[in-house]
């Protein structure tokens, strides 16, 4: 899988959650300047040294606040370009205390989950993501810049439940109301997918068999 994928679901997944919290935090300083100094590391995830740089800056940052939710976030990319999974568990759980009614952080938490063989723990995420995740999709309009990414979130906890009715019945009605043939195409590639590709897709590591 290449970095840019990766990066590019990473996000898809945990971006409704980020935009959810518009309250705004003030920052330490100190943590501010550790933050930023992630920034160009960020372009070379494929480097374990530059990885480790990171989080010590990140783990730096969380010692001296520790309900800074973008300094854990930040930290997940790095973690899982290390296939430092077990780390990653701490982190998302950190992540889902500062924000618990985040669904796609339970998501995203369920995938680490299954990506370490906890499928105990993974199943019990997929399915408090979707307990938080129905009742916005049951209450938005189908024409919500977001609401199709939520479907697809959505979707995702449906492939990694084993719910291949609901599945079927979520993307064929989404398929419906897609106009743009791109998106409609990867709307019902989604079909095609198992639990084991997913699960290595998005953890960037496609090629594990």
């Amino acid at each position: 899988m290449t970095l840019l994928k990766f990066i590019f679901i990473f996000l898809l997944i945990t971006l409704y959650s980020c935009r959810q919290n518009s309250a705004k935090r003030k920052a330490d300083p100190a943590v501010t300047i550790l933050s930023n100094k992630i920034i160009p590391l960020i372009n070379h995830l494929n480097n374990a040294d530059s990885c480790k740089k990171a989080l010590f800056y990140l783990d730096s940052a969380t010692a001296i606040d520790s309900n800074c939710f973008f300094c854990y976030y930040d930290k997940l990319m790095f973690l899982s370009s290390l296939n430092q999974f077990d780390k990653a568990i701490l982190t998302i759980n950190n992540c889902i205390r500062i924000r618990p009614n985040a669904h796609d952080l339970y998501l995203t938490g369920g995938i680490i989950y299954a990506r370490i063989g906890d499928s105990a723990s993974a199943k019990k995420y997929f399915q408090k993501s979707l307990t938080i995740l129905n009742p916005v999709l049951d209450t938005m309009n189908v024409n919500n810049n977001v609401y199709a990414m939520l479907v697809g979130n959505k979707a995702v906890n449906l492939i990694m439940l084993g719910n291949d009715k609901q599945l079927n019945e979520l993307l064929n009605n989404l398929s419906v109301s897609q106009i743009d043939t791109e998106i409609k195409k990867n709307i019902l590639a989604m079909k095609r997918i198992n639990k084991k590709e997913l699960i290595n897709r998005m953890t960037g590591d496609e090629n594990s068999h």
